[in-house]
């Protein structure tokens, strides 16, 4: 008996559209494609963040990640772990091996809390701060592992930005994120 011949997996934006529009043609690919696509296009920034990062920095996407909001947090540069998981939606564990492996790296270090008793706050370092401003500064050129900084013009972006933080603000207050 021979073998069927399977179709080869799809991956492009447009095709896999197409698959689910043929598959359920009884439902509005407007109303579930742009989720589809939001989560691969997280997926691929992640990877691309990641690749970015471990190549420039030396250290992973992830914690990349925790360095930027760091930055963002404005003088002193500092914030409480629990702020940190809840601003980038982790676990308190995986803040904690974050960290852990952000001070060996001497990018960031434990302070005491001044205004929490036995609490410390997580504040960057000289090194940190310059490494967190860099990677702002290629995630605004859109990673020079991407190429150009976006297909997209100016006024694309300012809308794309819009929409994302409508969405974003009514998925939050949902699940009582923030």
């Amino acid at each position: 008996m021979g073998r069927r011949k399977q179709r080869p997996q799809t991956n492009t934006a447009r095709e896999i559209g197409a698959s689910f529009a043929r598959e359920r043609p009884d439902l509005d690919p407007d109303d579930y494609l742009h989720l589809i696509y939001i989560r691969r296009l997280g997926r691929l920034f992640d990877r691309i963040d990641h690749q970015y990062s471990q190549e420039r920095f030396g250290v992973g996407g992830a914690d990349m990640r925790v360095l930027r909001v760091l930055r963002c947090a404005g003088p002193p540069y500092a914030r409480r772990p629990t702020e940190l998981f809840r601003a980038l939606l982790v676990t308190s564990g995986a803040i904690t091996k974050q960290v852990d492996r952000l001070v060996a790296a001497g990018l960031v270090e434990r302070r005491p809390d001044p205004s929490h008793a036995g609490g410390f706050l997580i504040q960057l370092t000289d090194r940190g701060f310059a490494m967190a401003d860099e990677s702002l500064t290629g995630l605004a050129r859109g990673f020079p592992l991407v190429g150009d900084p976006s297909p997209l013009g100016v006024r694309e972006r300012r809308k794309l930005t819009q929409l994302c933080e409508e969405m974003l603000a009514a998925i939050e207050a949902r699940l009582a994120i923030g």
